[in-house]
């Protein structure tokens, strides 16, 4: 890469696209990915690079022709989401951060991923003007308190919560003033917060507030994310129920792991 380009990159510019570009593909899927049955079985190295070289070269966007593929050859919708996908954006990431690719290269990239999930059904796709799925039962709302490079780790959280068996809504980029109306009379089982290290806890206080004094019944309210890569207290400093990184626990700890066990065990899954 040329010297120009580098010196274009402030540190704080870098850490904070890494984050975003990754921030739930790298750590909570990497947690929900590990239960899957097929976790045991190496990725094929060279679909790995060929559908990492479709994200991120070219003048047209060929993923959506590599996912396809990759189904005709009997690899499953839930194995490019949980392991694929996340596996290029975590490739793209780490070369981002050695100056082997450009913030560009990376945003088209994502975007490029993000489109493959049209491709693997409505499980894995959510449309941002129509948020909330028409399934029945069990809900949870997961919330991404900003940054839209959160979209791709945060469409395949919500897909993978949906193959246990839950209604899922994902709130992107909302306001504490936006929470409000959008969680006035509505219940759910559950609210999780995804919020990067670069976010206050002040901040994330003000949201699990208004979330509380919006949202019908007592939900518990779990907060996870890169935010917990600090020593201050999370659960603490913000009033939430309860903070971790790794969705199953998040379930765990609000009695969800009775409907999820029900829903993976008929389609295969561990819990």
């Amino acid at each position: 890469m040329a010297e120009q380009s580098k010196s274009d990159k402030r540190p704080a510019d870098k850490a904070g696209a890494n984050a975003s570009v990754d921030a739930l593909a790298s750590r909570a899927l990497s947690v929900v990915a590990n239960r899957s049955p097929k976790t045991g079985l190496p990725l094929d190295k060279g679909l790995v690079k060929k559908l990492h070289d479709a994200a991120a070269a070219g003048l047209h966007n060929e993923v959506p022709d590599v996912v396809r593929s990759m189904l005709d050859r009997g690899i499953t919708a839930e194995v490019i989401a949980v392991h694929y996908i996340p596996e290029v954006a975590r490739q793209m990431g780490d070369e981002w951060c050695e100056d082997e690719l450009s913030f560009g290269h990376v945003t088209i990239g994502v975007s490029r991923l993000q489109s493959a999930l049209r491709v693997l059904g409505k499980d894995w796709w959510h449309d941002a003007r129509n948020q909330t799925d028409n399934s029945t039962g069990t809900g949870v709302i997961v919330i991404v308190t900003k940054d839209a490079y959160h979209t791709l780790g945060a469409s395949i959280l919500c897909g993978q919560l949906r193959q246990m068996g839950l209604s899922v809504r994902l709130a992107m980029g909302a306001s504490p003033q936006d929470l409000r109306g959008m969680l006035k009379d509505s219940s759910f089982d559950a609210i999780l917060i995804s919020a990067t290290i670069f976010e206050s806890l002040d901040f994330l206080r003000e949201y699990v507030e208004t979330i509380r004094k919006s949202v019908s019944g007592s939900p518990p309210i779990i907060v996870g994310g890169t935010v917990l890569d600090q020593e201050a207290d999370v659960r603490l400093a913000t009033g939430a129920d309860f903070a971790t990184k790794d969705p199953i626990e998040a379930l765990e700890h609000c009695g969800l792991t009775k409907t999820t066990r029900n829903a993976t065990i008929q389609s295969g899954h561990r819990t």
